[in-house]
């Protein structure tokens, strides 16, 4: 875990809709492990203290309220 806290645009946990780009208002699903069985839907102006820096995963469905998407990392 990184044990910094970071906006979700910037973090490797966001899980967005193909094509889609990660800005502020991008909403998605956090994929981080430990947060999975809650289906936390974050735009990219969330943010916590799991938070690894890196490119967004990206899978159908991942803006939707009751989102049936997989994590895909």
């Amino acid at each position: 875990m990184g044990g910094s806290w970071g906006l979700c645009k910037d973090c490797k946990w966001l899980q967005i809709e193909p094509g889609a780009s990660p800005e502020n208002l991008t909403l998605g699903l956090c994929i981080e492990e430990r947060l999975q069985p809650f289906q936390l839907r974050v735009s990219g102006l969330s943010g916590c203290n799991r938070f690894i820096e890196g490119q967004p995963a990206q899978a159908k469905g991942s803006s939707e309220r009751q989102s049936n998407t997989k994590p895909q990392r």
